[in-house]
């Protein structure tokens, strides 16, 4: 029984770590696919994501600001590109807000 459950364990570990991997992953063809003509894309740093399931909540606090379209995080490169509606506008101070309100430190805009 305990030989079971060892290796039980040692296929769990890496099944549990690849879900997580792929299922917080958006497919950068996905994510162009969003980008409409006329559409402005803006990078900024934040600081403080250190796993690749921590930057759904600032994704979806930033989604819900007017004029943006999407927005993607990435953990590893600690930055947030965030898609605007076409002829739209959204104040940098708004997307800050955001990045605190998700207890994540916001660096400069980087375009």
């Amino acid at each position: 029984m305990k030989i079971t459950m060892k290796f039980m364990m040692i296929g769990l570990i890496p099944t549990v770590i690849l879900i997580q991997l792929l299922g917080c992953a958006t497919t950068g063809s996905d994510f162009a696919d969003l980008i409409a003509e006329g559409s402005e894309i803006m990078i900024y740093e934040v600081f403080g994501m250190d796993c690749p399931g921590c930057h759904g909540g600032l994704e979806n606090l930033v989604n819900k600001i007017p004029g943006v379209r999407t927005s993607k995080a990435n953990w590893d490169k600690q930055q947030l590109q965030v898609v605007l509606h076409p002829n739209a506008e959204v104040d940098d101070n708004a997307i800050y807000d955001a990045i605190k309100r998700a207890n994540f430190t916001p660096g400069k805009r980087l375009n």
